[in-house]
């Protein structure tokens, strides 16, 4: 069955559609599956094998489901290009607003049978994994229990067998109000340098102004291999080197769910933004709230992050 996806958004937004990617692969006889979504994640549906076609939503081709008239009768190229690409699709699945069912008529119009179009964000404060399940009719989200890819699941004895145990750590975010200060962020890895344990620091390229403010707050490692600094890294190679570390800490961010979707052991910071909605997908999940994120202490964060090294459960 050939079947179109379309999940705009942010990274974490469309790594928290993962598990349901899977569930459709799973549940549809001989499923062919055409995603569209942002493009840092795309490499990654690919290499786990949650596709077999990707494209950027961003590609103006997508542009035309929202343009009128309806793209059957349309002389532009670009919708009449879209119209091919769409015309062997059987099924459509589109979590992206639709007020005024433009969408919607222009799926009709190639003739596709079966269409659900719903918002990309529940209204009410559910998780969005069941938010979205519920959208396209599933109703036991047992049916939709996530497992990491055999190649890239996290396993405890391999990471804690490196010259250091290493923690990761995202100090940014899509946006300021949600991430943890700076400062509390070098509290942090001061204390773990002092138990050997090294450090890992993703960033992307929104984060370069956070990652020197967190750089000038830091001294200089005890030992030169205790802090590794990886910046503007792909996600699939992010995934790769998250296996090797014991443990993760991170504002409500991609990578933060990158890494619980892993199985690595997980403390992700909210606030403002609802962990009741947005918590990380995995086995292994920590989350503190605090409405305002400066009002939580690196002494509240930093017990927490430790005994994840240890426990093996979903907090």
């Amino acid at each position: 069955m050939q079947i179109l996806i379309i999940r705009p958004g942010a990274i974490g937004d469309t790594l928290l559609t993962l598990p349901l990617l899977r569930y459709i692969r799973t549940h549809t006889p001989d499923p062919q599956v055409t995603f569209v979504g942002n493009s840092a994640v795309l490499p990654l549906i690919q290499a786990w094998h949650l596709a077999e076609r990707t494209s950027n939503y961003e590609n103006r081709l997508w542009s035309g489901l929202f343009m009128q008239p309806s793209i059957s009768t349309s002389t532009r190229p670009a919708q009449q290009q879209l119209q091919q690409c769409l015309q062997r699709i059987e099924r459509a699945i589109c979590w992206l607003p639709d007020p005024d069912d433009c969408v919607k008529r222009n799926l009709q119009a190639t003739g596709i049978a079966e269409i659900a179009i719903a918002p990309g964000r529940p209204t009410q404060a559910i998780p969005i994994l069941s938010y979205l399940a519920q959208s396209i009719g599933i109703t036991d989200l047992r049916a939709c229990n996530w497992q990491p890819p055999q190649e890239y699941e996290w396993i405890r004895e391999e990471a804690q067998a490196q010259q250091h145990r290493t923690i990761a750590i995202h100090p940014g975010s899509g946006g300021s109000h949600k991430c943890w200060p700076v400062t509390h962020f070098a509290t942090v890895i001061r204390s773990l340098w002092q138990q050997q344990i090294a450090v890992n620091i993703f960033t992307g390229p929104a984060d370069y102004e956070r990652q020197e403010e967190l750089l000038h707050c830091l001294p200089p490692p005890p030992q030169a291999d205790l802090l590794r600094l990886s910046e503007n890294v792909p996600l699939l190679t992010v995934a790769q080197e998250l296996r090797h570390c014991c443990g993760y800490l991170g504002n409500d961010t991609g990578i933060t769910h990158l890494a619980a979707l892993l199985g690595l052991p997980t403390l992700a910071l909210f606030g403002p933004s609802n962990p009741t909605i947005w918590k990380p997908i995995g086995p292994r999940v920590t989350v503190l709230y605090e409405p305002s994120l400066a009002s939580l202490a690196p002494q509240q964060v930093l017990p927490q992050l430790l005994a994840g090294l240890h426990a093996d459960k979903d907090v």
